[in-house]
């Protein structure tokens, strides 16, 4: 039985997008995430709560917000420029059901990431969708990390595969064993990001180890299709060793093709509206020459590599 009354935190549904699957594809992003990258490019998908994205350029400056919010959450201060901006507290924010600070702001300043969705309602936006999937198409979950709400993600794809629809998810698979079979049984298509090759590297550029995520990689490929996904963030992880050994890994696992993304900086101006400081400023997106050079690598192991 499916449950279509599940709810679920949504930060995001595309529909008619050309990437992250074949043909076109519905793409649902859910808040939550277990990796905390430091160059993650949506950071509105890590907290698996609602947020408010404070838009400076829009605000007047009236403090109806702080005056609204019953925790004290809010505050005045000044930017380097010495225009006075207003700051939230994450400690003291609870997240309100009401967001009095939303409803008290008329300049649209205040925006909400995040909303309540249930299977339902996600199906419904799919079904809208079905006439443009032809034979390839279909829908991809992705985020944040869609595993986080493993139960939610679940349930949309049994959905999904009553109605014979094509299913991709993109993940770090960090998460139990026992959840990866139940997501086996659902899933056609695995995007897996894998950041870095050494456990403890990968710790300090995402917050975990990696065990846990080659493990589960090396159960998928046994059974499903898996692409390999690795972000190029010069000096972090584009060495050729690290690139080498991601290569290896996917040959001995059968897994016959690696795309690799090449970092760029369009979320960054996402970390001052939520309140986060971003971590890597001064690192600049990988050069075209760069890109090219990982590729001969990887193909010259017996993988296929696709830039982007």
């Amino acid at each position: 039985m499916i449950n279509y009354e599940k709810e679920g935190m949504v930060f995001d549904v595309q529909s008619f997008s050309l990437h992250d699957g074949p043909g076109i594809r519905t793409i649902i992003f859910l808040k939550g995430c277990p990796l905390k990258c430091l160059w993650c490019a949506n950071p509105e998908g890590q907290n698996p709560l609602k947020e408010i994205r404070y838009h400076k350029t829009k605000c007047t400056e009236c403090l109806d917000c702080i005056k609204s919010c019953p925790k004290d959450a809010i505050r005045s201060d000044y930017d380097s420029k010495g225009k006075l901006i207003i700051k939230f507290d994450k400690h003291k924010c609870i997240n309100c059901v009401n967001l009095n600070c939303k409803d008290a702001c008329f300049d649209d300043a205040l925006k909400v990431t995040g909303k309540s969705m249930t299977v339902d309602e996600i199906i419904k936006i799919i079904k809208r969708d079905m006439p443009y999937y032809r034979n390839k198409g279909g829908i991809t979950l992705s985020g944040g990390d869609p595993t986080y709400q493993h139960e939610f993600a679940l349930e949309i794809l049994k959905a999904c595969k009553e109605e014979y629809i094509h299913t991709t998810i993109e993940s770090a698979m960090f998460l139990k064993p026992s959840i990866v079979k139940e997501f086996i049984n659902l899933t056609d298509l695995f995007l897996i990001d894998i950041k870095h090759m050494n456990s403890t590297r990968h710790k300090d550029l995402t917050g975990v180890p990696n065990n846990l995520i080659l493990e589960n990689i090396s159960t998928i490929s046994k059974n499903k299709p898996v692409v390999i996904r690795v972000p190029i963030i010069p000096g972090l992880n584009d060495d050729d060793e690290n690139i080498k050994e991601t290569a290896k890994f996917s040959l001995e696992n059968k897994i016959e093709r690696i795309n690799i993304l090449p970092y760029h900086k369009l979320g960054q101006g996402k970390y001052e509206q939520l309140g986060m400081k971003y971590k890597i400023p001064n690192i600049e997106p990988p050069s075209l020459n760069k890109m090219n050079h990982i590729k001969d690598i990887i193909e010259s192991i017996g993988i296929t590599c696709v830039i982007g």
